[in-house]
């Protein structure tokens, strides 16, 4: 039984060493800046602009696509929150978060909507699930307003 239990740690051990520097230069464990989400997002209008609408938002969701760096991804939503590409969880596509309510109290969404529509761009802060630490966290996200939706990357304070 002793014997068992060292060989199942030395196994899990063995284990971690080999994984470690993978995750160390994995950079989706690294935290992206404001001004990496600012050129995200600038960089992913013109491909829209490129390849249309569903080439585009398939290569968002797309993690070799070129547009999940860091922890940073793009996400999509038309003007009355609903996602039409996510980054990170495709799975919210379709999905309509207008009456979604931050733990704050804040709809971030319609936040969103109303300083695009007035501004073009904007800076929103707004909370959200952390995906590095799975806890609600600070976040800030740049939205780029075009024709028929808004296209958006956010960073965790």
């Amino acid at each position: 039984m002793v014997l068992s239990r060292l060989a199942a740690t030395l196994i899990l051990m063995c284990f971690a060493f080999a994984i470690g520097p993978a995750f160390a230069e994995n950079s989706r464990f690294e935290r992206g800046t404001p001004a990496e989400a600012q050129a995200l997002v600038k960089k992913a209008v013109a491909h829209i602009d490129k390849v249309g609408m569903s080439q585009a938002f398939r290569d968002f969701a797309d993690p070799d696509g070129g547009f999940q760096e860091k922890d940073l991804y793009i996400f999509v939503q038309d003007y009355n929150c609903t996602f039409l590409a996510h980054g990170l969880n495709p799975a919210l596509v379709g999905r309509n978060i207008w009456d979604l309510q931050n733990p704050n109290g804040r709809f971030a969404c319609r936040e969103i909507v109303k300083k695009t529509k007035e501004q073009g761009e904007a800076w929103t802060d707004y909370v959200f699930q952390d995906p590095l630490t799975g806890q609600l966290a600070d976040k800030t996200a740049y939205t780029y307003g075009m024709e028929h939706c808004m296209v958006s990357s956010g960073t965790y304070k």
